[in-house]
């Protein structure tokens, strides 16, 4: 397994999509009924086509693709990335992981408006979701913020374009764009989402595409 260790905050971080948090979110996460299942339009016969523009560590595109959803995960961290495909490779050896590779758990490593655009000019088929997960506005105590979450702030940075990107998913997306925030955080940008679905810390802004 490959870590990614912080020296700085003294904390390694990998990503095991066979056992440890993720497992345990895939079990007792709430299914189908959970808010993050409910924004993407999950429901009986209906798993939409998802492309995660800001994959991250996975957490939210794993539970997705273990509820059935295909994924296309866009991951611009190089590091990230190594991790993520590391993860996928020792994954892929167990039988359950393997179903959810057959129905499409794609990796790319690419800035997410990057790939967005090349996809449009190239006329690639819209998938039917977009999810972004932006880096979370910092907070005045740093304290609260969770190591992970500080070393991807690290290998990110700040997100200066995420209202480009909000532009590029919905002129994009088949039929929705979920983003997600922290349930009191301002929106994305000045556009108002036409729904959202709030859970004890999360909020999912929905934003319904003009184009259905």
């Amino acid at each position: 397994m490959i870590e990614l260790y912080d020296r700085s905050l003294n904390t390694a971080i990998s990503i095991d999509f066979i056992s440890g948090a993720l497992a345990h979110r895939q079990q007792f996460g709430g299914g189908r009924g959970q808010a993050i299942a409910k924004a993407v339009g999950l429901k009986s016969g209906n798993n939409p086509v998802i492309l995660d523009v800001t994959a991250g560590l996975a957490g939210d595109a794993f539970v997705l693709a273990s509820l059935g959803c295909p994924l296309t995960l866009v991951e611009r961290s190089a590091i990230l990335f190594s991790l993520l495909e590391n993860a996928v490779e020792r994954a892929e050896l167990n039988e359950s992981f393997q179903g959810i590779l057959k129905q499409g758990f794609h990796l790319i490593n690419d800035d997410a408006n990057d790939y967005i655009l090349k996809q449009r000019e190239a006329n690639k088929a819209p998938p039917d979701v977009i999810y972004i997960d932006p880096m979370y506005p910092h907070r005045k105590k740093s304290a609260l913020v969770k190591k992970e979450m500080q070393i991807l702030q690290h290998l990110h940075g700040e997100d200066t374009n995420a209202g480009d990107l909000l532009d590029n998913a919905l002129a994009f997306a088949k039929k929705r764009v979920v983003v997600k925030r922290p349930v009191q955080a301002e929106t994305l940008s000045d556009k108002v989402p036409n729904t959202c679905i709030k859970s004890k810390k999360t909020r999912y802004d929905i934003y319904i595409n003009e184009k259905m």
